[in-house]
């Protein structure tokens, strides 16, 4: 069976709609994009942020693109052939360690990551990288989430006549989920939130941060590429048994951090029954969901 790469249930056609466009041009504003000659895509995956931001960019720039899995930069390489090179922007993807990057120092006006720190064990390593490559005055930007908000929402308003202990016992399960990621080496699921302390930490100035406008929302009918995509997504992560829904994954996560099996196994008989659910009526079109996140933007300048 082929090893299945890194954030490859993400990666698919509805993560273009991620961001609203008029947002990427407010983003593009505040970064100066349209000076920018260079541009550093760390964790780059298919090199969706690159593509979009390059838009924004001055003619003869350039954007490179570094990640670690081979295949999504070889489907990278062949998008920016296919789709991008018509245009005036020279696209270069490499791969690399977000750790090492194989780029030289000083190379970039700005060099971003989004959805990286949150997978790593030692995102202050990444962060120098960033530092590393960009130019005296540049930018350092990461997009990031906190990805335990999400558990605190509600869909429908019949959920908002909540049981107290049942959703503190979820919150429980999540949080362990998240301790327990991050003490076996594979970074901390929320980290958006200390993006700007780590920026601090490793000497970086004028920190700014701002919140995506981004709601992924699901609202029957379900008459838009956005809204079919985004369903077509979330089935497959049932039937898949991705994201939340792998149940091995999950209980070593819990159980490293400082979880009780049995207490994971009554919550996952639950978790099962709600996925029978919420499966049906996705294909009936009567899940509804604001779709509710919050993903920071932090931005910081390398010291001249």
């Amino acid at each position: 069976m082929e090893e299945k790469k890194h954030s490859e249930e993400h990666l698919g056609p509805a993560r273009e709609y991620w961001w609203n466009e008029d947002y990427l041009e407010l983003l593009a504003e505040r970064l100066y994009l349209r000076y920018t000659q260079t541009l550093v895509d760390i964790g780059c995956g298919k090199g969706m942020m690159g593509f979009r931001f390059s838009k924004y960019m001055p003619s003869g720039s350039k954007v490179y693109g570094v990640d670690y899995e081979p295949g999504y930069i070889a489907e990278a390489q062949q998008r920016a052939q296919s789709e991008f090179g018509h245009n005036t922007i020279g696209y270069e993807f490499r791969v690399g360690n977000a750790t090492e990057v194989p780029l030289p120092d000083n190379i970039a006006d700005v060099t971003l990551c989004q959805t990286l720190l949150i997978h790593v064990k030692n995102p202050q390593r990444v962060i120098e990288e960033m530092i590393r490559v960009t130019k005296p005055g540049g930018w350092v930007l990461a997009l990031e989430p906190n990805n335990l908000v999400p558990n605190l929402m509600f869909d429908r308003y019949g959920e908002t006549d909540y049981n107290v202990e049942a959703m503190l016992e979820v919150l429980e399960i999540k949080l362990r989920i998240e301790k327990g990621k991050k003490q076996l080496g594979e970074g901390f699921n929320s980290l958006g939130d200390v993006v700007p302390d780590l920026f601090l930490k490793a000497g970086l100035q004028d920190v700014k941060v701002w919140i995506s406008d981004k709601a992924l929302s699901i609202i029957p009918p379900y008459d838009t590429q956005e809204k079919m995509l985004r369903v077509e997504q979330m089935l497959q992560w049932i039937e898949s048994e991705a994201m939340g829904y792998d149940y091995q994954d999950n209980l070593n996560y819990f159980m490293a951090g400082g979880g009780d099996k049995d207490k994971f196994d009554a919550y996952w008989q639950k978790l099962l029954y709600n996925k029978i659910m919420l499966k049906e009526k996705l294909q009936k079109e009567e899940y509804v969901s604001a779709g509710g996140s919050l993903v920071y933007i932090v931005a910081a300048q390398k010291p001249r």
